[in-house]
């Protein structure tokens, strides 16, 4: 038995879980460990190849904290639904017959069968398909077969477990933990920047395909994380795409000389980072983009609507070339939402998910389609390989250090609040989540699953006044 392992841990306490509103905080006190591998400057190899540090990650950074779980424009109408995750758990995202978002815990609550198997429908309830429970969209509890072979059915906690979700601006982010800071406090500086990606559309907000593409490396989760912000790395990971651009006469925005570029990253707290890049093209995103299938086509038909069309909504077309990165999950590049979702210490899926701007000409969104695609065929395998390189890399346990000093002092600048202003070149956004993973990963973290309340379950009322009457009947009897 795994003594690091949340699932195992003999440390925690485990009769208070049986309890509807428990709150248990899993797993072993870490502080001494996390201080030896996260240093000012340097990282310890097992952060990205620790199977038992992976397992409590899945505990405390996918679950104590708050997470991008998804979007409401993914379900738009009550009974709308798609299936994300949260860690290892499996989780259903809903709108109520009220017009709510939940975020319902995809197992059932008698013996744990998953109720829905599909990545999105619409549904009127959710049916267990091993036995027959069915749940409202809110999660009560509806009805099960041979309810009265159960006593006192409407005291147990049967109504679906949830998490708390919170939504800013269409953004829907989750957490388990008993007690989480405010939403606003946990984004901070990272709102504004999160704002501004929003309001750049026309209509003031985004809608975002439900169906994501999904790829998968062999290297851990917080190898898209390093990667977000690295500003060294596109000059020569993806050199063959920059040679593309050359040939187009096009000069990409990868392959800009990252020593002389005036373009600037931002720590933002709690693990929050941003890398503008529009200091470096003052002819805007547009002028970067090379030659693409249909382009031609739909800028010819774009100008055949008539009237000046001004240069916002060219730039529209293509990323706004601010990386926003929000920790621990949601990464914002380009026209689309990245959600990295760990599967192990060294796998892990993404999921890139389109953004489309509403109230726009029909070519704007259609060419947000095809420069998507183009960084996606040309691009993303570069920084696979690069991943799965270092994850390789790092199963040489000799070399136990990773060296992510670039910057700090020798050109950062620090603010009073301890965030970093730094140029491209700069790996501050690296050791600042760095930071963050550590403080949250030192200590257990009180977690609770919430459930709707058992009064207000029409089903379960039911079940009180038929156990009442009866009772009520019994007494009578007896006199």
């Amino acid at each position: 038995m795994n003594k690091n392992d949340p699932e195992t841990n003999l440390e925690r306490d485990i009769s208070d879980s049986l309890r509807p509103d428990a709150v248990v905080a899993r797993g072993p006190d870490l502080t001494d460990e996390v201080e030896h591998l996260i240093r000012k400057d340097v990282v310890h190899r097992r952060v990205y190849t620790d199977p038992d540090l992976f397992n409590i990650e899945m505990d405390r950074i996918f679950g104590a904290t708050w997470c991008f779980i998804g979007h409401e424009s993914e379900v738009p109408e009550p009974g709308d639904f798609v299936r994300k995750r949260l860690g290892k758990r499996q989780i259903i995202l809903v709108r109520t017959r009220k017009g709510e978002i939940r975020g319902l815990l995809n197992r059932c609550s008698h013996r744990g069968t998953t109720l829905v198997g599909e990545e999105e429908g619409c549904a009127k309830r959710f049916t267990c398909p091993y036995h027959g429970w069915a749940f409202d969209l809110d999660g009560h509890l509806q009805s099960l077969p041979v309810a009265d072979s159960y006593s006192k059915l409407y005291e147990r906690p049967f109504d679906l477990g949830q998490i708390k979700v919170v939504s800013h601006r269409g953004f829907v982010f989750g957490t388990l933990a008993a007690e989480p800071m405010p939403l606003d406090e946990w984004l901070g500086p990272a709102k504004l920047w999160l704002d501004e990606h929003i309001d750049r559309h026309p209509s003031g907000s985004i809608r975002v395909l439900k169906a994501p593409i999904k790829q998968s490396y062999k290297a851990n989760w917080k190898m898209a994380w390093d990667n977000a912000a690295d500003g060294i790395h596109a000059t020569f990971a993806h050199r063959s795409y920059n040679l593309l651009g050359k040939e187009a006469e096009t000069d990409t925005i990868l392959s800009r000389n990252p020593a002389v570029s005036p373009m600037v990253g931002y720590t933002l707290g709690h693990g929050h980072c941003v890398v503008d890049q529009r200091p470096g093209i003052p002819d805007g995103p547009w002028s970067t983009m090379r030659p693409l299938p249909t382009r031609e086509d739909l800028e010819a038909s774009l100008k055949e609507r008539g009237g000046d069309i001004p240069r916002e909504t060219w730039d529209l077309m293509t990323g706004n070339m601010v990386n926003l990165n929000i920790f621990p999950n949601l990464i914002f590049v380009g026209n689309q939402i990245v959600v990295p979702e760990p599967i192990s210490a060294g796998e892990t899926l993404m999921n890139y998910y389109l953004v489309m701007a509403d109230d726009t000409p029909e070519e704007v969104n259609l060419m947000r389609m095809r420069v998507d695609e183009d960084f996606m065929s040309f691009g993303i395998p570069d920084d696979f390989e690069m991943f799965e390189r270092v994850q390789e890399g790092l199963q040489t346990i000799e070399e136990e250090w990773v060296d992510v000093s670039r910057g700090d002092d020798a050109g950062d600048v620090v603010d009073e609040y301890g965030l970093a202003t730094g140029d491209l070149a700069s790996e501050a956004p690296i050791r600042h989540y760095m930071q963050e993973w550590k403080r949250i990963m030192a200590k257990p973290i009180p977690t609770t699953i919430r459930r709707a309340r058992i009064e207000d379950s029409k089903f379960m009322k039911a079940q009180k006044l038929k156990a009442e009457s009866a009772a009520a009947a019994v007494a009578e009897d007896v006199k």
